[in-house]
Parts: structure tokens; C-alpha cells; sequence
């Protein structure tokens, strides 16, 4: 990187060249993530549920099939729904850092050490 004070224009050049990299990566960040959600069904499709980015609930829809199950039995498969498209959603948004950022950031290492272990 040039000097600011040996080379103030190849300096500016520099900084607006890192500047327009950043807004570039923020854009295209912005899309991956927002792209990120995911979506799991039960077994047999009485369960439907929708998760976003950071795990937020965006979406449940229980089948008529639903409601043949004990609450018990539901809930369980409700937790169950969940915990795979939450899964699913921080895989597909850890994949979109590493393909804004790239597989050995340190922004991925940390998303990935962030991750609870697979059962």
C-alpha cells in the first residue's frame, strides 16, 4: 500500500480500490444471506417449518395429518422440524461467507467454531 504521504494519489487510489471491494462484498453478502434461510419437513410432511438467518422462526405450517398426533408426539416432531432447518440455514449462511470471503477467513473459522456439533 503506497504511502499517504510519499504517494497521496496512489494512496486514495489504493483506499477507494479497497472501499469499492468492500461495498462490492457487502452487496453480494447481503444477497447470500438473505438467501440463507432453509426450509424441513417431517417424515411424513404433518410439519413444515421455515428458519432465517441466526435460527429466527420465519415459517410453521402443520398438515391436517397433524392433528391425528398426540401433543406430545407433535411437539416432539415441531422441536425435531426446527432443529433440522436451523441446521440447515447455518450451513447455507456459513456457505455464504466462505463464498463472499472465502473458505479460510477468519470471519468463516469463527462461523464455523461458532456451529454447535452435529449429533
Amino acid at each position: 500500500m503506497p504511502s499517504v504521504f510519499e504517494d497521496p494519489e496512489g494512496f486514495m487510489r489504493d483506499f477507494e480500490s479497497r472501499i469499492a471491494t468492500m461495498v462490492e462484498k457487502s452487496s453480494s453478502l447481503d444477497e447470500a444471506l438473505g438467501a440463507a434461510a432453509a426450509t424441513a419437513r417431517s417424515a411424513d410432511g404433518e410439519v413444515r417449518i421455515t428458519v432465517g438467518l441466526g435460527g429466527v422462526l420465519q415459517e410453521i405450517h402443520l398438515s391436517s395429518k397433524a392433528q391425528t398426533l398426540t401433543p406430545r408426539t407433535l411437539a416432539a416432531m415441531i422441536k425435531e422440524t426446527y432443529d433440522q432447518a436451523a441446521i440447515q440455514a447455518g450451513d447455507n449462511s456459513t456457505r455464504a461467507l466462505a463464498d463472499v470471503f472465502g473458505e479460510d477467513s477468519a470471519i468463516v473459522q469463527q462461523a464455523r467454531a461458532n456451529r454447535r456439533p452435529e449429533e
